[in-house]
Order: C-alpha cells, then structure tokens, then sequence
C-alpha cells in the first residue's frame, strides 16, 4: 500500500492565476505564480521517502503543460492526466493566460505505488462566477479557452435594481478573431433584477461574454456565473 498525496482537504485548488505551479510532493507544498503556498496532506519527507511514483492531475485549461524532472513534459491538449510508473519529485504545470478574469482549477493526487489505483475520469467541469459593474463601452467580463468540454454554459445576472445593462457573447478559434454567437449579433439588453442565459455544445475553441450599461452613465452591477462541463 502506497502514500497518496493531494491537498490537505482533498479538495480542487481555485483561483489559480496564470503562470508556473509547483507540486512539491518532497516538502508537502504548492507554490502558484502568485507565490501563494497550499499546504498538501502530507509529504515525502514524512515516510522517509524521496519519489513518487504515479500521478493524476486536471487543470481547468487544456492548454496547461505539465513537467516532471527534467525529462517528461505534457501539452497534449487535454484536461484529465494520468501518468503511471515513472518516478518524480516535482511536478510544474504551466498554466495558461487564456482567461478572464484570471483564475483556473487543479485537482492532482501523486502516489509512491506505481500505479495509482484513483483514476480521474474524463467527466470534468469548472465552474465559478465574478461580480463587477458595466461601462459605457463593451469590456470583457469573461473568456475562456473551452477546448476540451463537450459544453458552454453561461448566465448573466443583473443584479442592480435600476439600469439596465447589453450583453453580447462571442466565440473564437484562436483567441485573436471574435465573431458575434447566434442570438447576440445586436445588444442583448438584461433590465434590472433579470437574466440571461447561454448554452451551447458547440465545440469553439473560445468563448468570451462583454458587458456594457445600456445608457451611457447608467452602470449596473452585475454577475456572471460559468460552467464548463466535459461529460462525453
């Protein structure tokens, strides 16, 4: 029976910014590129031991690369990893800036047997929200990089009990050239207290929602909520 290391609550690491993430299974600890430290349940150094053995790892972005030692690197386009029999002290994924607002997810579990018996299955999803307040002219209030998911899901939310605020929601197959989603080639107008909502499965590569106040001067806070569900 081998040592399984994870994070100290078994749970997905959130809000992981853009740029190099270090799992430290030798010292018990990731470090994101923000240099905030998440402490892992335990740690090579505790079983006198110097190497893991098998890993499994998602990231929120399939454009994530993973590298361990100085021999093994990984950028095959996909969200779920298994790798087995082969030894490491560090893993470094190299996460992406292909969202806004800046925050990804990873789930990783590194284990001293050969073969890790929890097997990540390519059932996955992220999901999370952000609040702001519009403008008078269109601002990207979320993109995301969806290759990967069989499916989009979007809500947009005014939550402002006065104005009322446009949406407008674009897809993309390289991040650069945006084109207008079915239903939003005009302003879609979201009045004060109601919603809007997006559901595609429709593989684009991007997906992008902007925001802006319907009449200029008059902002609305509002939220965005985002699932991203690979289910095939």
């Amino acid at each position: 029976m081998g040592s399984l290391f994870t994070t100290s609550d078994g749970g997905i690491m959130k809000d992981v910014p853009k740029g190099d993430v270090i799992l430290d299974f030798l010292n018990g600890t990731v470090i994101d590129s923000a240099n905030t430290i998440t402490q892992m349940n335990s740690n090579l150094n505790y079983y006198g031991l110097n190497q893991c053995k098998s890993l499994a790892i998602f990231c929120s972005d399939s454009d994530a690369e993973i590298y361990m030692g100085n021999d093994l690197s990984i950028a095959d386009h996909q969200l779920t990893h298994i790798i087995n029999a082969y030894a490491f002290t560090q893993v470094r994924v190299k996460v992406p800036a292909n969202s806004t607002p800046d925050i990804n997810q990873l789930i990783f579990m590194g284990s001293t047997d050969d073969y890790l018996g929890y097997i990540i299955n390519n059932y996955a999803h992220t999901r999370d929200s952000v609040d702001s307040t519009t403008t008078d002219s269109y601002v990207v209030a979320f993109s995301k990089h969806t290759g990967g998911y069989d499916q989009t899901l979007l809500t947009i939310s005014n939550t402002d009990s006065t104005n009322s605020m446009d949406v407008n929601i674009q897809f993309s197959e390289n991040g650069s050239d945006w084109f207008d989603s079915q239903g939003y080639t005009s302003a879609v107008a979201i009045a004060a207290g109601s919603f809007d909502t997006f559901a595609t499965d429709v593989l684009h590569h991007f997906y992008r929602v902007r925001v802006k106040a319907t009449s200029s001067g008059n902002q609305a806070d509002f939220t965005v909520f985002w699932n991203l569900v690979q289910s095939q």
